[in-house]
């Protein structure tokens, strides 16, 4: 069982992956928005974060660069909606920039969600 942080502004997908992650048996640790995210990650620890990039006001990325520096061998995996123009292994290549370790399509597959937080999770 692993600690986790998604950070979704669509109440629709965190309830979705509330529901997927807990049958992993994994805690998690739910935000609606960036800040509230930021928030939480300067007095909790967590083993992984989950987050979306595209929020209103402050952006996933903000979450990801308070990550980093809180704890940069902390594994961050992106759930985004990627644009179909974008090739997947560009999105995928400057994220890597960032430290993310995964970054997960949306609509969410169950499975696929499931796998990429195990690999990184064990991949730590």
């Amino acid at each position: 069982m692993a600690k986790l942080l998604v950070v979704d502004d669509d109440p629709v997908t965190r309830t979705l992956v509330r529901a997927i992650l807990d049958r992993e048996g994994h805690e998690l640790t739910l935000c609606a928005s960036a800040p509230e995210a930021i928030g939480i990650l300067y007095v909790e620890r967590f083993d992984l974060v989950l987050t979306d990039i595209i929020m209103p006001g402050h952006d996933g990325f903000e979450v990801i660069k308070a990550a980093r520096s809180l704890r940069p061998e902390m594994p961050v995996l992106i759930l985004s909606a990627i644009d179909d123009k974008v090739p997947p292994e560009l999105t995928a290549a400057a994220f890597a920039r960032l430290g993310v370790a995964r970054v997960i399509a949306k609509p969410v597959n169950p499975s696929l969600l499931a796998m990429e937080v195990a690999d990184a999770l064990a991949a730590r």
